[in-house]
């Protein structure tokens, strides 16, 4: 079985954790998060995997390979992805594919059934099925109504919000028949939510839809990723690598820690959780609350950190205070006694003298 994962988006929402690193890179409980979609597709069956690559590519390439090392075969696809969007992008594979194939986003993390979704497409004699995961804000996605049997009857991308029919929306996972392509013109920009599938139901084709109610986040923004992250910890995001229930327990009883390799913590005081890199030096006296710490990073003495994410190689100096929102970009100073206000970036290789402070706008 084959599958194509979109992985050439930019990520800007989550800068300045993507200067670096394309957002399938961003590390999630210290592996990156396309590591999880490859897994997911693995345990349905799929052996032979072409990647559509695009910004910083060779981050994913470097660390996926051929994928020998996940015991499945990896192939790549580079050029002017972004610019054909994603339709347009994943016809230049079709040729590839002789039989039906998923296509899933690099950056979603569910705990959603795919050899599920795959009977289900086959069963139905689906052209394209859409994975459809219910929320309670629409208007960032692609919402869309099916019928008694799971055809889709109607389907909007980004509706304002007077516009929302329906709380279901595009998880961003698909099965498709190769002859569904036939559709998209080729070399021409074409996106699966903006043309293709209205497209379809424009000539009436078996365009159908697999609502489901398993764990479903797009990682969209700082904040989902912290919520994704304390969602592991509660046991409604399971993780391959990762026992949710000692987690739980730790949660439960004023803070729960998951680190990476070779960390050296003095004790600090945990809030709600901390997830730590590798390499990460925690001084005496710190407090960490909702927080995300990137591999590499130095948080010394008498520091609060609160909701917020710390990039990698981050020194952080005595004293400071971090609060809620704010996002570290990679290789930043700050200096001793500093205050980062609310929901502010510092960009990456930021230096913030002694004393300082940052406001939000």
């Amino acid at each position: 079985m084959k599958a194509v994962i979109l992985a050439g988006g930019r990520g800007t929402r989550l800068l300045p954790l993507t200067v670096y690193r394309p957002k399938p890179m961003i590390p999630f409980f210290n592996r990156p998060l396309m590591e999880y979609v490859l897994q997911s597709l693995i345990k349905a069956g799929v052996d032979e995997v072409y990647v559509l690559v695009g910004y910083l590519k060779e981050r994913i390439m470097d660390y996926f390979g051929d994928g020998s090392e996940w015991g499945v075969e990896i192939h790549y696809s580079n050029g002017d992805n972004i610019k054909l969007g994603t339709a347009g992008a994943t016809k230049r594979v079709v040729k590839h594919m002789d039989d039906t194939f998923f296509v899933v986003s690099s950056d979603v993390l569910t705990n959603l059934d795919m050899t599920a979704l795959y009977k289900y497409h086959r069963q139905k004699k689906a052209l394209a099925t859409i994975a459809l995961s219910q929320v309670d804000e629409p208007t960032q996605y692609g919402i869309a109504i099916v019928n008694n049997d799971g055809r889709i009857q109607q389907f909007k991308e980004k509706p304002r919000p007077e516009e929302v029919f329906s709380n279901l929306v595009n998880a961003g996972i698909y099965v498709f028949e190769p002859e569904a392509f036939d559709l998209v013109p080729k070399g021409r920009n074409f996106d699966f939510s903006k043309d293709l599938f209205p497209r379809m139901l424009e000539n009436d084709l078996p365009l159908y839809g697999f609502p489901f109610r398993e764990y479903w986040n797009d990682v969209g923004r700082p904040s989902s990723y912290l919520q994704a992250t304390e969602d592991v910890f509660l046991g409604r995001l399971m993780l391959p690598h990762v026992r949710t229930e000692s987690l739980k327990g730790n949660l439960e009883y004023g803070g729960a820690l998951f680190t990476g390799r070779r960390c050296v913590l003095r004790r600090p005081e945990i809030r709600g959780f901390a997830v730590l890199g590798d390499d990460v030096e925690i001084g005496r006296n710190v407090k960490i609350e909702r927080s995300v710490i990137f591999s590499g990073a130095v948080i010394e003495e008498g520091t609060e950190i609160r909701e917020a994410i710390i990039g990698e190689n981050v020194h952080v100096g005595k004293g400071v205070v971090i609060q809620p929102g704010s996002v570290i970009g990679d290789n930043t100073l700050i200096e001793d006694f500093s205050k980062i206000g609310s929901n502010v970036k510092i960009w990456v290789e930021s230096r913030i003298g002694k004393e300082s402070i940052i406001l939000p706008d």
